[in-house]
């Protein structure tokens, strides 16, 4: 790991010891009460940029209250489907992860086994007369895929978003996020994580695209390496690297602090 996630914290596991759960009591007690303030929130009310913020923060607080609650699956494919069933009431209205993921935000993230895939691949959008649809934002967002986090070493960093910034937040997410995976092989191919291919096949981007966003974001060091490589016709393609299930956070310090 390079770039701006080597200076985050780290959490590669998650304690269910009691004792050590005492310490945090008081915290954890101020975030229930938090969460039951979800029931009063009218989401009518708010614009997409609003609801975007409001429910990346839900979506990330949602998995990670999970893993607290009932711990950490070894297994991949338990531990990616643990939280999907989980939810809050918000609204009055129950919601999930995976309700978040695929009719709230039209985001879903990666899962691990074609069986979890056709599980929760049936419906995606709330029926017309649903009240749960005046809670979908107005339309998709691709940086999505900088911004959820389901506990897995591929996703990106968890941060705070704020309906003011949320653009310029998730900008910047996506930025980090390719500048601390990016690699430059040898052969030479650019290595990226599948992340990536999915958000650029939600915005429509070109392989030549691709490779200028990605340009666009690199350090000066790697960027004219980069553009050395494309003057010269040496890079051959983009591979893509499969999704690391293996339970990890990133969180930049500022939060966490």
């Amino acid at each position: 790991m390079s770039g701006p996630y080597c200076r985050m914290l780290k959490v590669q596991w998650i304690s269910g010891d009691t004792e050590k759960l005492r310490d945090v009591e008081h915290t954890l007690k101020k975030f229930s009460s938090l969460v039951y303030q979800l029931e009063g929130v009218d989401l009518r009310k708010m614009k997409h940029e609003e609801k975007l913020a409001f429910w990346i923060n839900v979506h990330n607080a949602l998995v990670m209250h999970t893993f607290l609650t009932f711990g950490i699956p070894q297994n991949h494919s338990k531990r990616v489907s643990l939280p999907l069933k989980s939810a809050y009431n918000v609204g009055g209205h129950t919601i999930s992860v995976d309700m978040i993921q695929r009719s709230i935000l039209g985001c879903r993230l990666p899962r691990p086994g074609q069986w979890l895939r056709l599980l929760f691949t049936m419906k995606t959008k709330f029926k017309s007369g649903d009240a749960r649809k005046s809670y979908a934002i107005e339309h998709t967002e691709p940086l999505l895929h900088f911004a959820l986090c389901s506990g897995s070493y591929s996703d990106p960093a968890v941060r705070i978003y704020t309906s003011k910034r949320i653009f310029e937040e998730l900008e910047t997410a996506k930025e980090e996020y390719i500048q601390s995976t990016f690699l430059l092989h040898k052969e030479p191919k650019i290595l990226l994580p599948k992340i990536v291919e999915s958000f650029a096949k939600d915005s429509g981007l070109s392989s030549a695209g691709l490779v200028e966003m990605i340009e666009r974001v690199l350090p000066n060091s790697e960027r004219k390496s980069n553009h050395q490589c494309q003057q010269r016709r040496m890079w051959k393609a983009i591979d893509w690297i499969p999704h690391n299930f293996t339970f990890r956070y990133l969180i930049p310090k500022e939060v966490a602090w």
